[in-house]
C-alpha cells in the first residue's frame, strides 16, 4: 500500500528492495550513513542537494550520478530514504520540480527498514565493527 503526502508517494521499504530498476537514495548525512546503511544504496547528503534547490533545471543532477548515462533513466523509480521520512519527503519534492516523474518516499525512513526488512538488506556499524549480513 502507498500513500502520497503533497502528491509524493509514500511506499513502504518492502516495495522500494523489491522494484527491479529502481534507484535507491538515502539523503542522510555520511556521519548517519557510516553507522547503518541500505546494501548498494546511493548516497547524496540532504546538504548537498539543498545547494541547488533554486536551480530547476535539473543539470545538477549529474553530479549525484542522477542521469541516464548513471543508470537513472527517466523511468528508473527513485526511492528515496533519509533517517524517518522527513529529509526524504523534501528530497523528493525538489526531485519533482526538476522534472523527475518517478520519486517516491520510503515510508518511515531507515527506522522503519531496519525494523521491517532482513537484516541482509542492510549494513550496521557497532563499535567499530561493519556487519553486513
Amino acid at each position: 500500500m502507498s500513500i502520497t503526502w503533497t502528491g509524493i508517494p509514500q511506499v513502504e521499504p518492502k516495495a522500494a528492495h523489491g522494484y527491479t530498476g529502481g534507484v535507491l537514495l538515502d539523503v542522510r548525512e555520511p556521519s548517519e550513513v557510516n553507522e547503518v546503511s541500505i546494501v548498494g544504496v546511493r548516497n547524496v547528503p540532504m546538504s548537498e542537494m539543498n545547494k541547488h534547490a533554486d536551480d530547476k533545471t535539473g543539470a545538477w543532477l549529474a553530479q549525484f550520478q542522477l542521469k541516464p548515462e548513471d543508470g537513472c533513466s527517466e523511468k528508473s523509480p527513485i526511492f528515496v530514504t533519509c533517517k524517518g521520512g522527513v529529509r526524504g519527503q523534501k528530497m523528493c519534492e525538489l526531485l519533482a520540480s526538476c522534472g523527475k516523474t518517478h520519486v517516491a518516499n520510503i515510508s518511515g525512513g531507515m527506522m522503519n527498514w531496519e525494523k521491517t526488512m532482513p537484516a541482509d538488506t542492510f549494513c550496521k556499524t557497532e563499535t567499530s565493527k561493519t556487519i553486513c549480513s
